[in-house]
């Protein structure tokens, strides 16, 4: 099968859940709108019923162009997949047969109308013309609408958009008093004048859209009727008494209805509900109290809302061995990424689902260098700290950090906020090392937290016994730095500083000048969220990084990289 329409199926499938839902939530606003509106507000409730119709296919158009684009790729569905897992297809396929056959249906019907028009002659009657024309005046009609009696008709019906007809049938025209034709006819023409038979045909692409919906089939009917109603008010308002086209209406009472509605025709609608409106309008119910309606367009709102909520805190279904390749292929520069590291252990996770597109050893836990300082930064945010508090670089950073430069002198004084972005965007260790040290309580207390911020995020293959990652006992899988990255994302001024740039720093002898260890931060074609390098011996070279790319998010971690050998 095409690829193409493989994926588009694959869209549309996949969308009609959500589509359905959100329709639910359209009937329910609607339903509420319409319980508000007076009753003789029949242009409003039009007007609502239409922008809900058009808001139902607006929903089903832009759930499936947004599921297209989230798509892995031009790609066809794995065949090892099992057929549970192809349901997408299969609803795609049963809505593709029941939309062509309510195709079918319309089609069939405009196929009747045509038959009609065709066996139909011409209404040549000098006075019937003159009647046309002089209504056709008054309702503000300006185009020229052709009069045609119809000998296998029993009900009037317009047809046409560009050269519209009325269609009357031969046994009212030979058989019904002057004054009750004269009231039909006009009906017709309001029809003529609204553009009813455009918009009824537009009416039938939207069911044939949306026919497996019953609010669609809820919304059509509740159109039809408020067409038929307004079409009433306006023929009423052109002749003497209304009662002249209730008494008309009556006469049609028996007749049976056209056998297809693809034309406004005058046994439309609910025919003793109009009968009733022309007679005796005081008659018609008043509007209902106003609390439920509010409370139904309440719920259908939250309910509409809701839906992408419940969408995202669903788990992700993990995608077929075939998905994740054609992702890959997309990613040409995470891919040369992932080879020139040399990494042994490796994660590229998919953040809306939390499925793995790549996983090497991700489960083993190695040392983990200067990664450990995004758990450091956490663990200090989370005493909710005065960010602008003075922190001076003393002895007991220096000797503690021995083994790493710094260009931190002893005696430095600067702020919290300040030794946080050097911690994580240059990963100076004397800088993480203030960070515990100054921690309410001391390092003891630091390192407390530091085992119940591991326990929170349930990092299994974690252990952490000091803050700046100098200690190759710091260990952590793959998997498990992907929860890291997950959770330091919450923290806006971890994805600050771990992007940022380069920073500035007074001493008492000079400035110093610090920048991101990740090259890629900044590079064109990296659009990077949050960052984290390490490096030592037993380490090798660490990296993690969430990004975004093509429209997809992504988490990315290196363990253990070492230059390949030549």
């Amino acid at each position: 099968m095409n690829a193409y329409l493989l994926a588009t199926a694959w869209a549309i499938g996949g969308s009609l859940p959500a589509v359905a839902w959100k329709i639910l939530c359209l009937h329910a606003a609607t339903a509420g709108l319409l319980a508000l509106t007076r009753p003789g507000d029949n242009r409003l409730r039009y007007a609502l019923l239409c922008a809900a119709l058009c808001a139902c296919v607006a929903v089903l158009a832009a759930d499936v162009a947004s599921a297209w684009r989230a798509l892995p790729g031009p790609t066809g569905q794995d065949p090892a997949a099992p057929a549970a897992a192809r349901w997408p297809l299969w609803l795609a396929l049963a809505w593709l047969i029941g939309s062509l056959a309510a195709l079918v249906r319309v089609l069939l019907g405009i196929g009747w109308l045509r038959g009609q028009l065709r066996r139909s002659q011409a209404w040549a009657d000098p006075v019937w013309q003159a009647r046309a024309a002089d209504l056709s005046r008054r309702l503000g009609l300006a185009r020229g609408v052709s009069l045609r009696v119809a000998h296998h008709l029993a009900t009037p019906v317009t047809a046409g958009w560009l050269k519209p007809v009325v269609l009357m049938p031969a046994t009212l025209v030979t058989g019904m008093p002057a004054d009750l034709l004269q009231a039909l006819l006009a009906h017709e023409l309001a029809h003529v004048r609204r553009h009813d038979y455009l918009v009824n045909l537009l009416q039938h692409a939207a069911q044939a859209l949306l026919f497996f919906h019953p609010s669609v089939w809820w919304l059509s009917q509740r159109l039809r009727i408020e067409r038929e109603r307004i079409a009433d008010a306006m023929a009423a308002s052109v002749l003497p008494s209304p009662l002249t086209l209730a008494r008309a209406l009556h006469g049609l009472s028996d007749a049976p209805r056209p056998p297809a509605a693809v034309a406004p025709a005058a046994r439309d609608g609910d025919l003793l509900d109009r009968i009733r409106r022309l007679a005796a309008p005081a008659s018609v119910p008043a509007r209902r109290m106003a609390a439920g309606p509010i409370l139904a367009m309440t719920l259908a709102l939250t309910g509409f809302i809701a839906w992408p909520a419940l969408q995202a805190a669903r788990p992700g279904q993990a995608p077929t061995a075939t998905e994740a390749r054609h992702i890959l292929a997309q990613l040409p520069g995470v891919q040369a990424l992932i080879a020139s590291s040399g990494a042994t252990h490796v994660l590229l996770q998919d953040d809306a689902s939390g499925a793995t597109l790549l996983g090497r050893a991700e489960n083993d836990a190695v040392p983990i260098a200067s990664l450990t300082k995004l758990m450091t930064a956490m663990v200090v945010l989370d005493t909710a700290p005065d960010l602008d508090r003075r922190i001076v670089i003393d002895e007991q950073d220096a000797q503690a950090t021995a083994a790493s430069p710094s260009a931190l002198p002893v005696g430095t004084a600067t702020t919290l906020d300040t030794l946080l972005k050097l911690a994580l965007m240059s990963s100076d260790n004397r800088a993480a090392h203030a960070l515990a040290r100054s921690y309410p309580g001391g390092p003891t207390a630091f390192q407390a937290a530091l085992q119940r911020k591991t326990a929170a995020l349930h990092l299994q293959h974690t252990t952490l016994q000091e803050p700046t990652g100098l200690s190759g006992a710091n260990r952590a899988s793959a998997v498990d730095i992907g929860k890291i990255m997950a959770a330091a994302s919450a923290y806006p001024q971890i994805a600050r500083d771990t992007t940022a740039l380069a920073e500035t720093v007074a001493t008492a002898g000079a400035s110093l000048h610090y920048r991101n260890t990740n090259p890629l931060v900044g590079a064109q074609g990296w659009d990077i969220r949050l960052s984290k390098t390490g490096a030592s011996t037993e380490a090798g070279r660490c990296l993690a990084m969430r990004l975004h790319i093509d429209d997809r998010d992504l988490t990315l971690v290196l363990l253990n990289g070492r230059t390949p050998r030549a």
